[in-house]
């Protein structure tokens, strides 16, 4: 999802990474973000998302990119075996 255009192109408008502007747009959505990383630098720019705010074009533009699809595991089977 990273390379998908609108998220590339917001993230160079903002200068920050697609990773940020994914959080970004979850929370301006009012959606809760809990990221994952290992990486320390990686770590420090998911908590970097207040210095810069996404258009209200950029925000329709990847919420349109929905695709009823999840990336992550489903929040209701966490931790089932």
């Amino acid at each position: 999802m990273f390379e998908e255009p609108p998220i590339a192109a917001a993230a160079a408008a903002h200068g920050v990474s697609p990773a940020q502007v994914i959080l970004r747009w979850h929370l301006q959505n009012g959606l809760v973000v809990i990221p994952k990383s290992n990486s320390r630098e990686r770590m420090a720019q998911n908590f970097d998302l207040f210095g810069f705010e996404l258009t209200a074009d950029e925000v329709a533009a990847i919420s349109a990119l929905n695709r009823d699809h999840r990336s992550g595991g489903h929040p209701d089977k966490v931790g089932a075996a």
